[in-house]
C-alpha cells in the first residue's frame, strides 16, 4: 500500500493529512494490445481515514507529545460517535510500452 512517509511529504503536509492509506483498489479499465506495442488505462482508487490507529500512537516518537495522544483519545471516545473524516483519491493512468520493455 502506498505511504507518504519521505522527507518532502512531512513539508508539504501528507504525512499529517495522509501519511498511510487504508484501502487501494487497482482496476485495468482498458487494454489496447497492437502488433508489439500495448496500450493500457489503469484506474486507482486509494483511501485512508484522518486519524490515528494503534500503530501510531505507539510509535515512541508520537507518544511522547501530549497532542497525539490527546487526538487519539477523542477521535475513539464512543461519547463522540467515532467517524473518521475519509480521504480518497482517484486517478486514472494511462501506460504505454512494447513488449519486452
Amino acid at each position: 500500500m502506498p505511504k507518504f512517509d519521505r522527507w518532502i511529504d512531512r513539508t508539504n503536509g501528507l504525512v499529517i493529512t495522509v501519511h498511510d492509506t487504508w484501502a487501494t483498489h487497482i482496476t485495468l479499465a482498458s487494454l489496447e494490445v497492437t502488433g508489439e506495442s500495448f496500450r493500457a488505462k489503469v484506474h486507482y482508487r486509494v483511501q485512508d481515514h484522518f486519524g490515528l490507529d494503534d500503530t501510531d500512537v505507539l510509535n515512541p516518537l508520537y507518544r511522547e507529545f501530549r497532542i497525539f495522544r490527546l487526538w487519539f483519545t477523542l477521535q475513539r471516545w464512543n461519547e463522540y460517535g467515532y467517524r473518521p473524516f475519509i480521504t480518497e483519491m482517484n486517478a486514472t493512468v494511462e501506460i504505454t510500452g512494447r513488449r519486452g520493455e
